[in-house]
């Protein structure tokens, strides 16, 4: 064994690192650089981004997309350096993944070594999902697989004999990050399921359902999942009905060319040149069963998500949801670098070759990206084959905060901007909503329903802005609603110095108040007796 881990670190030494611990910081300092400058510099929020930047300005015990930790931790950078700008509200998100590598390490580390740590966590930042999106975008899902990894953590440590003198600690601690996960996102409750299979299937740890651990960990993680619970009994519990009705909602029939869609979808997303390898790394692990426990709870607690969303794909087409099953594969990093350093103990040329052009490739498609974004040569090249919203998901709107401050609009009272689609009005809101509130006034407005009550502005003077494809016929839409609504100029927003998309704006006077809000609004505001 020893003979092993020094073969180890001599083919750690030829990639040229001295030790783990250096590898690791070198991923650290390395990725979080290049995600810092990309925030500055490149790439703007994204219209999903920006939708929960608008939803954070107004803090909430929950929201109705998503639990809140993500909400509360933009509203929090928003509130402790007064500013909005892209660097602020995504910083935290680049901190939080620099806890993820550290914990994915220390995580890989206790279960195959420090060698294999160091790669996993070099991995971790090699897959363009969690190195770009997870790990530096606005979203819960950079929270939840910080916490999710810290709650496995704890279970592998009881799993595997470590300290056993105090066990009911460990399970603490495992249900406060799993709480946190639950505050993430809801699908956080599938790490007990796999934590469950574990167990069930585990002769040395079934003994855990008669003890109270477990259900202290439950215990801790529901008292922190309690927020989300009391925001939806106050809202008629519309969050999370949603959420279960989705599948339902849109089902068409048992599509086999949707599952392939989400399958290629995920590889596209972590990476083919990692995805193909993780899956013959799992495969191995699934030979050598529930001998190797350490695996095996790796193995019990992936399954669960990889498996679920590729069920749900049987009838639910995956809509670019291709990141739903990441904790799942999240969990597979250690058992793909520790099969890597078996390959380089058994000198596998191509193993090492494998390991330096991912990640070469991982570099050559931030470039790619960050190029595309400050120039939108690939638009240019490809136009037909983008749509709009597509198209314009990175582009930063600066010109409608610009054009707006020129006509002296922030100056006036009762005046507020209504947006016609959910996709567009973080981007307003991102540029606007400093000075003046901004609602969306549209048949599936999701959180902004609950951000702003519209009847409050009876009365007053509104800005009507967005994109044609989502203003159509502003008559139609809004007709009936305002006395009177007149155009005034678009506002073009450019690319490179080229224009790359045009902002219809209109200005409506004397809103009546009229436009219907969404049932479960309704529900709420028949609890509170307006």
């Amino acid at each position: 064994m020893m003979q092993e881990r020094s073969i180890a670190r001599d083919r750690l030494t030829s990639f040229g690192f001295d030790s783990p611990g250096a590898l690791v910081a070198w991923t650290i300092c390395l990725g979080t650089g290049i995600r810092l400058l990309l925030a500055a510099s490149a790439i703007d929020l994204g219209y999903g981004e920006a939708y929960y930047i608008a939803a954070s300005r107004h803090f909430a015990l929950s929201y109705f997309d998503h639990p809140p930790l993500s909400y509360w931790i933009a509203w929090a950078a928003m509130k402790l350096t007064g500013s909005d700008a892209v660097l602020v509200v995504r910083a935290p998100f680049i901190l939080l993944f620099i806890g993820t590598t550290w914990l994915m390490f220390r995580f890989t580390a206790f279960l195959f070594g420090e060698t294999a740590g160091a790669f996993a966590a070099l991995l971790l930042n090699i897959s363009p999902l969690f190195t770009l999106s997870l790990g530096a975008w606005v979203q819960p899902d950079g929270p939840l697989i910080l916490c999710v990894l810290a709650a496995t953590y704890c279970i592998a440590r009881l799993a595997n004999g470590s300290d056993q003198r105090h066990p009911y600690l460990l399970w603490a601690q495992a249900g406060f990050w799993l709480g946190l996960a639950l505050l993430s996102k809801y699908y956080a409750a599938l790490v007990p399921v796999g934590v469950l299979i574990f167990a069930s299937t585990s002769r040395d740890h079934r003994r855990w359902f008669r003890e109270p651990g477990p259900y202290i960990a439950c215990a801790i993680a529901i008292l922190f999942f309690s927020p989300v619970l009391i925001w939806n009994w106050q809202h008629d519990w519309s969050s999370l009905v949603f959420q279960g009705e989705r599948v339902v909602r849109e089902s068409r029939g048992i599509g086999l060319r949707w599952l392939l869609d989400s399958v290629l979808g995920q590889a596209a997303l972590i990476g083919p040149w990692i995805w193909i390898p993780m899956l013959l790394a799992c495969a191995h692990f699934v030979r050598e069963g529930r001998a190797n426990s350490k695996s095996w709870l790796i193995l019990c607690i992936a399954c669960v998500p990889i498996g679920l969303f590729a069920l749900v794909a049987l009838w639910v087409p995956p809509h670019g949801h291709y990141h739903w099953p990441a904790p799942g594969y999240l969990m597979l990093f250690p058992l793909l670098a520790q099969l890597h350093v078996r390959k380089l103990e058994k000198g596998d040329i191509l193993a090492k070759r494998w390991l330096f052009a991912s990640t070469t490739a991982i570099f050559l498609i931030i470039g790619v990206i960050g190029i595309e974004a400050g120039t939108g040569w690939a638009h240019r090249l490809l136009g037909h084959t983008f749509r709009v919203d597509e198209h314009s998901r990175g582009l930063k709107w600066k010109e409608l905060r610009t054009a707006m401050a020129r006509r002296g609009l922030f100056d006036r009272t009762q005046l507020f901007v209504v947006t016609s689609n959910r996709a567009e009005i973080g981007k307003i809101d991102l540029e606007l909503g400093k000075f003046l509130p901004v609602v969306c006034l549209c048949p599936d407005p999701r959180q902004a329903a609950f951000s702003w009550d519209s009847r409050k502005f009876a009365g007053w003077d509104a800005l009507i802005i967005g994109t044609q494809e989502h203003i159509p016929d502003v008559q139609r839409q809004y007709g009936g609603h305002f006395r009177r609504i007149d155009a005034l100029d678009d506002v073009d927003i450019h690319r490179a110095g080229r224009a790359a998309l045009k902002l219809r704006v209109y200005y409506a006077q004397d809103y009546l108040g009229s436009y219907p809000l969404p049932s479960a609004m309704r529900a709420y505001r028949a609890t509170k007796g307006e």
